[in-house]
């Protein structure tokens, strides 16, 4: 319903009013940029085929024009002790240092009337903290009216790891059989990797069944003791990570996408 109306909005109106976060990496620390910095943003919007789903549009394309756009910025006053500090680190360091986590995005494409997926190389450098996998159709992840970029479907999967340093993550592989309702414990990891598990505080609103077949279907697996603490760092690891999938129906016409 709320996706139905948010369509029936961009339809009839044309001029809509939207805000979001910007993800970028400097925008997703849990720290403030010091008095006096300049910030230059360029933006590069996606096709308008990516950017919009026109479920009723029928055979009616539309475009996404931007007539205004502006960052609105939060403004600290420090207390005097931190602000004292912050001068005196200044004068001694003459630079101020950003240790950042960095997301980074990488995908690979698994052709159509597969039961396996080959060994991906996802990183050969830096191990990275977590890793979160989704599994698109093409059309979805090259964009269409039609369809969702972010609607992560199961597409009938049996089992996926992530092998990395000699070892493979879940150590105890997945049997997995989503249409009798065995996906529990690829669940449970999600929320464990977002750590929302064993905690009656914070939840992501996905549910099991939205998991299943509700175009949230994620896997989550953590690589790091400090997965999950943005204010612990750890040596750079050098390694190969990569991901294997398998099927129990062959994968659909056209192909998927694991992003």
């Amino acid at each position: 319903p709320g996706f139905i109306a948010r369509s029936n909005m961009v339809k009839k109106k044309g001029l809509v009013q939207v805000a979001c976060n910007i993800s970028i990496d400097l925008m997703n620390q849990p720290k403030v940029l010091i008095n006096a910095c300049n910030v230059k943003l360029t933006l590069y919007p996606n096709k308008s085929d990516f950017l919009i789903e026109g479920y009723n549009l029928g055979g009616t394309q539309l475009k996404l024009h931007v007539r205004d756009v502006y960052a609105i910025v939060n403004e600290f006053d420090l207390a005097d002790g931190l602000a004292n500090e912050l001068e005196l680190a200044l004068q001694e360091h003459k630079n101020i240092q950003y240790p950042l986590i960095s997301p980074q995005v990488r995908s690979f494409y698994i052709e159509a009337n597969r039961l396996d997926a080959p060994a991906n190389t996802v990183f050969t450098s830096k191990m990275p903290r977590r890793i979160f996998v989704g599994l698109v159709s093409a059309d979805s992840y090259n964009g269409t009216y039609n369809t969702s970029p972010f609607n992560f479907q199961h597409f009938n999967l049996t089992d996926i790891h992530v092998d990395y340093c000699g070892q493979s993550v879940p150590a105890r592989p997945f049997n997995l059989d989503f249409k009798s309702g065995k996906y529990i414990e690829p669940y449970i990891q999600l929320q464990e990797s977002l750590g929302h598990a064993r905690t009656n505080f914070t939840n992501n609103s996905i549910s099991k069944e939205m998991f299943c077949s509700g175009g949230y279907t994620i896997f989550g697996f953590e690589l790091s003791p400090v997965a999950q603490d943005h204010n612990l760092f750890e040596l750079v690891r050098q390694t190969n990570v990569s991901i294997r999938l398998n099927f129990g129906e062959k994968t659909p016409a056209g192909g998927l996408y694991a992003i």
